[in-house]
């Protein structure tokens, strides 16, 4: 029988801006400090415009040739968005972002 992982954690809260880990080992909380401000996303249609203006700075800031699955699912993401449906929207938005963090590495950041 193999014995649970010593840090297996049981709750997060958050503290004045610090992240609490209760963790089981020996019983304490260990506070890690919050790398920034917390960010609430929601399905908004000012949550899809920031997305689309992160993918928009990353498309301006690139230095290789963006994909064309990019340049379609913002372009989709921004006409649903625009047109009520933004849960769909943000979710293409999303995409592209994660194509253009995984395609390119620093070149486009």
């Amino acid at each position: 029988m193999v014995p649970p992982h010593p840090l297996r954690y049981i709750g997060v809260a958050l503290v004045s801006g610090a992240v609490v880990l209760v963790s089981v080992l020996s019983g304490y909380a260990q506070v890690a400090p919050s790398s920034g401000p917390m960010e609430i996303t929601t399905d908004t249609p000012e949550y899809c415009q920031k997305l689309l203006h992160r993918v928009g700075n990353m498309v301006r800031l690139a230095t290789e040739p963006v994909p064309a699955e990019v340049t379609d699912l913002t372009s989709e993401g921004q006409r649903m968005c625009d047109h009520g449906q933004t849960r769909g929207g943000i979710m293409r938005v999303r995409s592209a972002l994660k194509i253009m963090e995984k395609s390119g590495g620093n070149s486009y950041r």
